[in-house]
Formats: structure tokens, sequence, C-alpha cells
């Protein structure tokens, strides 16, 4: 059987039978170098640009307690989480809501809304105590309600903003 299209001569192997024009192997007459990146050159005389000015000083954060009693009630709402449930906080909230500072405040709100989660966590588990799973959420209620107050009571020693990473946000 004849081959219609003969293999490659050793001329034309690799070039798939196309020579490429050795006129054209120096590139593309009229073109240089392309131009630079980057900014421009002033024109002679100008001298050099003017830099921007900065961002300036950044802002603040929240301010902290403005003097050491506020400190003490704050802590004390988390401590008092601790031991009554969501009674103390709730009788430190009703005194203290009208007039305390927003840091207070804060704290306040904080410690109330986290027992007041808690106190859902712990009838939601009374009830699943009937299929007996609510044993261990009970337990993993009280071993977070333990945990999270202390932190949040350290936190509230050191003048800082904490919020509860598992409340449910019903006081505001």
């Amino acid at each position: 059987m004849n081959n219609p299209y003969p293999p490659p001569g050793p001329e034309e192997y690799g070039t798939g039978g196309y020579s490429p024009d050795p006129s054209a192997m120096g590139g593309q007459p009229g073109y240089g170098t392309p131009p630079g990146y980057g900014a421009p050159t002033p024109p002679p005389g100008y001298g050099a640009p003017v830099p921007h000015p900065g961002y300036g000083q950044y802002g603040y954060g929240q301010p902290g307690p403005s003097n050491s009693d506020e400190k003490t009630f704050s802590v004390l709402t988390h401590v008092l989480g601790l031991l009554t449930g969501f009674v103390g906080p709730l009788i430190l909230f009703l005194i203290q809501k009208d007039t305390a500072s927003p840091y207070l405040r804060h704290h306040l709100t904080e410690a109330l809304n986290f027992q007041l989660t808690l106190l859902i966590a712990y009838v939601v588990s009374w009830f699943l105590t009937f299929i007996v799973i609510g044993a261990l959420t009970w337990i993993a209620a009280l071993v977070c309600g333990i945990i999270f107050a202390i932190l949040a009571a350290v936190a509230a020693n050191r003048g800082e903003w904490y919020r509860y990473p598992i409340s449910i946000r019903m006081v505001k």
C-alpha cells in the first residue's frame, strides 16, 4: 500500500512543513524596548514631587471604666451570676440600669443575658433527662456557665468589654 503522506525530510523535521523567513528573526521593525514601569519622570526643572500626607493617628477604642467602683460592680455582676444564677445580675441590673455608665451597663446586660440563657439551657436539660441525654446537657451547660463567668469576671477586672460567646441577647 502506498502512503499518500510521505515522511518529512531532515530540513522539515519539527517545523511542520513551515520554514520561517530568516529576515523575520530580528524582531519587528519600528518597535524598540517597551516603556519602563512606575512613576513617570518629572519634566526637567520641576524637582521631586511632594509626598502625600499620611493618614494620621488612629482612633481610640471604647473607654474603660472611669473609676474602681464600676470595675467592682462589673466583676460582682459576673460573680453573682455564678453564685445566684440570674437573680443576682437581675437585682444589680434593676438597681444600676438608669445611673450606670456605658461600661457598667454593658457588663450588667451581658451577665443578665448569659444567666437567662443558662436558665433556658437548664430547663431544656431537665426535659431531656426523660430521654437520658439531659444529664449530659445539664453538665455541659454548668461547665460552660462556670468557665465563661470566670472569664467575664477576669475581663471586667482588667477593664475590658467582654461579650459572652454563647448568649441570647434578650435584655438591651
